[in-house]
């Protein structure tokens, strides 16, 4: 997409890249295959591929913000990964990551029912809050996971990010910011390689300050804790 350094730094209201996001997770996953490593400790692709279905799919979702149900969707992870370490069942798990989310499958058993709920869906997922609402939600996810599959391989390159993209990724990054990089013992200032810059950690007063610079997709993995790969100065 595009040049891989920042060339804009404003932002694209209106446009949705949460779909094409998704596609790049898929062509990653396709691309590297089953039982290969991920950046993620623990998982293969299978199980990371794994992840995001169940994440779209399962109440055990709950897990990943409720501990005592971490274990649980720990183990159904394990498990559907597990199930598709082949090549055929690997094909039928990126066929769910690529389809989202989905009616329940109670749901999918009567076919008027489903016809309806597509028909629902598709009516809401085609208005402005909620396109607003799938790319804060799986913006940034789909993009450090695809990275999670491109980057553990033993050659990669940064991807060559369209502006649009890059200035959306950035203003998703920087509203959860803060959160972040809240148990950081300094400052800390995201500076884009476009020039923007924005404080996600104030300094103490008198205290010490780091500034993070780099592109808008390596500033994300650096917030996301994927420090030793993401290409960024710390100065």
């Amino acid at each position: 997409m595009g040049t891989h350094a920042d060339q804009t730094s404003g932002s694209t209201p209106g446009r949705d890249f949460t779909a094409a996001s998704r596609d790049a997770l898929v062509e990653a996953l396709l691309s590297a295959g089953p039982g290969r490593p991920t950046l993620c400790a623990g998982w293969n692709t299978e199980h990371l591929a794994a992840h995001i279905v169940l994440r779209e799919n399962s109440p055990l979702v709950a897990g990943l913000l409720f501990r005592p149900l971490a274990r649980s969707l720990h183990r159904r992870t394990m498990d559907l990964g597990d199930s598709a370490a082949t090549p055929e069942a690997y094909q039928g798990l990126m066929e769910r990551v690529a389809a989202g989310p989905q009616p329940p499958a109670r749901l999918r058993r009567h076919a008027q029912a489903a016809r309806i709920s597509d028909e629902i869906s598709g009516r809401i997922k085609g208005t402005g809050a909620a396109r607003k609402a799938a790319q804060a939600t799986n913006l940034l996810e789909f993009f450090v996971h695809t990275e999670d599959v491109r980057r553990a391989q033993d050659r990669w390159a940064p991807r060559h990010l369209a502006d649009d993209y890059a200035n959306a990724l950035f203003a998703e990054f920087t509203r959860r910011a803060r959160l972040m990089y809240r148990s950081e013992p300094t400052g800390i200032t995201l500076a884009r390689s476009t020039g923007q810059r924005v404080v996600a950690r104030p300094a103490r007063q008198g205290g010490a300050s780091r500034t993070i610079a780099g592109p808008a997709g390596e500033l994300v993995m650096h917030g996301f804790g994927r420090r030793d790969h993401a290409l960024v100065l710390v100065d």
